[in-house]
């Protein structure tokens, strides 16, 4: 069996050969057999400059790649191979091969070893070795296989299954061999009633009880003890978690110990940014971990921006009535003052998001808000219900920095706002992101979203809910807002920005990483808000630049460079954003 291991890892470390061959090799007419040989025996590297005349080196590399050759044929069911190393008459290494006849399996078995009191593994587990009469003896799929066996065992009750000393023998007599593979399986175990060992975060014990994937009395499995360490240490009030079964518990049903330390209960965060286009802005935001000791995080926040102002506030109650399932509630005080409208707006919100799969997410809840508007037709009372329902599917590799992957989502939000002007809409938007790496150090980004409201006419829609393009966060190169439709001021007789009813932006980045703190990017952007239902391409303006990228460790800090492409008459030729993260 140690042989096996050793031909295997000899698989995994073998090399296609770039320069001299350590050996030439003979005698094997099988093409692809004799490709992987040559891959397996690789070039000999500086070797081949030193002493080349000497008798002594051709000799010497032809017995080591006989050697590698050896193992190889063996690790691939070629125990009966002749192998001849010599020189040629020049003096180089060759090794004359005549691989035989590959080598099958001609009886296949497992057998447990199991206590008394345990009952005997299932016949689906010994399946798993998948393992027949007449299957070559090929080296990998042994260790594969045997792999596969024993994560069956740890999956279904065996937690303390083991390997033991496997019997193959291999036959030169009939070219074949006869295998019984040996298991130690351990006692059969169930999962009993969790027992909080150490400290527990100060979380309820029904709390961390009901995020168990697994019900009290299912056969215990390591991939599930695992996976209960996981949920728990993902919580945002814990630090460490371990989970795994009693370690001086006797019988069927064992207790499970749980440990989760804690995280620091408060955090304060705080953020600068600053854009020619959209002014200097400042964040600070205070977290307070498991309010309830159920987790759940509370955070206030103070924004102090040109555009913004206010306090937002955010309750997350994790895993409400069932695991994946959060609750999400949330209130704003804000005072916003754009070149398309001012309001004071008192906005709040329920949320419940439920992750349906790895990657997809779906989310419904309710938001309501009121709020003094002005606008370039007026001042008015506006208050708004809206619906909003969406669905997310992320596969991106990470949240700040995706190296690859692709972000999809869509919202479909309805909405009543009443007040000075009554109105009724559908409100759709939708976006794409992908990821892809080129090399190690460059990734390739590109972005897409469409917007479109039904329903109603863009005079209508309360300001904050229409369409605009432009910024930072749209068209980089063009300033804040001003991709979107315009309408004329009656008061002062120029148009200015108002919104609109769709929205097209696309954008591409290349990222090149040159070390660990430091990274560039090039990139272009294009959008525009339209007044129809759906904008006009013709309309879109497009913005290029460049970018650094520094990275202290936790997510980029980003520096933007970006000018118009068609430029219109008053646009600013240069415009400069820095904030902390990629732009998407």
């Amino acid at each position: 069996m140690a042989g096996l291991a050793a031909a295997a890892a000899l698989l995994l470390t073998a090399a296609p050969a770039l320069g001299e061959p350590l050996a030439r090799i003979e005698g094997v007419t099988d093409a692809a057999l004799a490709r992987a040989l040559a891959q397996a025996v690789g070039d000999a590297g500086p070797r081949a400059e030193i002493d080349a005349d000497a008798p002594w080196r051709g000799r010497a590399r032809a017995r080591e790649a006989a050697d590698i050759i050896r193992r190889y044929l063996e690790s691939q069911g070629y125990y009966g191979a002749v192998i001849d190393p010599r020189v040629d008459d020049d003096g180089r290494a060759m090794v004359r091969v005549r691989p035989g006849q590959r080598f099958e399996f001609e009886t296949v078995g497992v057998r447990w070893s199991t206590p008394s009191d345990a009952p005997e593994p299932p016949d689906a587990i010994a399946e798993l070795l998948d393992l027949h009469p007449g299957d070559p003896v090929i080296a990998s799929d042994v260790i594969s296989a045997r792999g596969r066996v024993i994560a069956g065992l740890h999956a279904d009750g065996y937690v303390e299954a083991r390997e033991s000393d496997h019997d193959i023998i291999v036959d030169h007599a009939t070219q074949g061999a006869r295998a019984e593979f040996h298991f130690d399986t351990g006692a059969f175990i169930r999962f009993g009633e969790p027992q909080f060992a150490g400290g527990l975060a100060d979380l309820r014990p029904g709390f961390i009880a009901r995020l168990a994937p697994y019900e009290v009395g299912d056969p215990a499995s390591r991939a599930q003890l695992n996976e209960y360490s996981r949920r728990l240490h993902a919580l945002q009030s814990v630090s460490v978690a371990d989970v795994r079964m009693a370690p001086d518990a006797e019988g069927e049903l064992r207790p499970v110990d749980v440990r989760a330390d804690p995280a620091p209960r408060h955090r304060i965060e705080g953020a600068l940014r600053w854009s020619t286009t959209e002014g200097i802005g400042a964040e600070a935001v205070w977290t307070r971990r498991n309010m309830f000791r159920g987790d759940e995080t509370f955070t206030a926040g103070i924004q102090a921006a040109q555009l913004r102002q206010g306090v937002i506030t955010r309750l997350t109650v994790p895993h409400w009535r069932r695991f994946a399932q959060d609750l999400t509630l949330g209130a704003e005080l804000l005072a916003e003052r754009t070149d398309a409208f001012d309001q004071d707006v008192l906005r709040v919100s329920a949320a419940v998001s439920r992750l349906v799969s790895e990657r997809l997410t779906v989310t419904t809840g309710v938001r309501a808000q009121t709020a003094r508007v002005t606008d370039v037709t007026g001042s008015r009372s506006a208050t708004t219900l809206s619906l909003p329902s969406g669905v997310v599917w992320d596969r991106r590799d990470s949240l700040l920095d995706p190296q690859r992957g692709t972000h999809l989502d869509f919202t479909a939000t309805p909405g009543w706002s009443f007040g000075d002007r009554e109105t009724r809409y559908v409100r759709l938007e939708s976006g794409a992101r992908y990821y892809f790496p080129v090399s190690e150090t460059v990734v390739l980004a590109a972005r897409a979203r469409a917007g479109s409201i039904v329903g109603t006419s863009a005079e209508a829609l309360p300001p904050d809910e229409r369409f605009y393009a432009g910024g930072g966060g749209s068209v980089r190169g063009f300033a804040y807002q001003s991709l979107s439709p315009e309408r004329l001021n009656p008061q002062t007789g120029r148009s200015e920005i108002f919104g609109g009813r769709s929205l097209a932006e696309i954008s591409a980045e290349a990222r090149w990483r040159r070390s660990d703190r430091l990274g560039f990017a090039a990139f272009i952007d294009g959008g525009a808000a339209g007044g129809e239902l759906s904008p006009d391409v013709s309309d879109m303006r497009f913005g290029a630049g460049l970018g650094v990228r520094y990275y202290p460790g936790f997510g980029p800090i980003r520096f933007d460079i970006a000018t118009p492409l068609n430029r219109r008459s008053g646009d600013d030729p240069v415009h400069i954003y820095i904030s902390i993260g990629q732009s998407f």
